[in-house]
């Protein structure tokens, strides 16, 4: 890894761990052993720096949920592992977003931007794999269909009103609001998958403490 990857991957982690708005620039060459300057000749600005940190974050979700997906061949299935795991980080995704939006909103919005297209990419793959499968019904291969379960996504898992203490809550929210859209597009093989993997991946809500 270059100098740059290495500040990004242990700034991610900081970010993430102890809030976007406490993690200041010293704190950060600090924990590196390197100078101030080093960051700002290699970044410009902490908010460069909190970007780039924060794509980051994001991107290894995808990987990890791609190698979580690697063993299972059902189309429908692999698209409820997906979902799971965005589930469970909600809480953190969301908290991460709310203060991004409050002390960076300049990051927030390039940040929105890149997760809204991505998200689009990957429902939009997932949609038209469970058409293929024979899982969803053929009326589900649309745009409009997918930009409705994106926008579901979005809305439940970046509501702003939800105080950390309501981490159950939304966790819950977001399973059986998005277990019901799907099961509605689905054939009845569909929903017999829907029927056998729902106890597997969403029968384990969290609770509070686990989080």
């Amino acid at each position: 890894m270059t100098q740059k990857e290495i500040i990004i991957e242990r700034a991610s982690k900081m970010f993430v761990a102890q809030g976007v708005k406490a993690v200041r620039m010293d704190d950060i060459a600090q924990e590196l052993s390197i100078s101030k300057r080093t960051l700002y000749e290699l970044f410009g600005d902490k908010e460069e720096l909190l970007y780039q940190s924060i794509l980051y974050f994001l991107v290894k979700g995808q990987e990890r949920r791609v190698e979580q997906s690697k063993s299972v061949e059902n189309s429908l299935e692999v698209m409820l592992i997906n979902l799971r795991d965005m589930i469970a980080y909600a809480p953190l995704s969301s908290r991460i977003r709310t203060n991004l939006k409050r002390f960076y909103p300049s990051v927030f919005e390039r940040l929105e931007s890149d997760a809204r297209a991505n998200s689009f990419e990957d429902i939009c793959r997932w949609v038209k794999r469970c058409v293929a499968s024979g899982y969803f019904t053929k009326t589900a291969d649309s745009d409009f269909v997918i930009k409705v379960l994106q926008d579901s996504v979005h809305g439940i898992m970046v509501m702003d009103k939800l105080e950390s203490t309501d981490n159950v809550q939304l966790i819950s929210r977001i399973t059986y609001a998005l277990v019901i859209f799907i099961r509605g597009l689905c054939t009845p093989s569909g929903i017999a998958v829907i029927d056998t993997c729902f106890e597997k991946y969403f029968g384990n809500i969290p609770s509070i403490n686990t989080l």
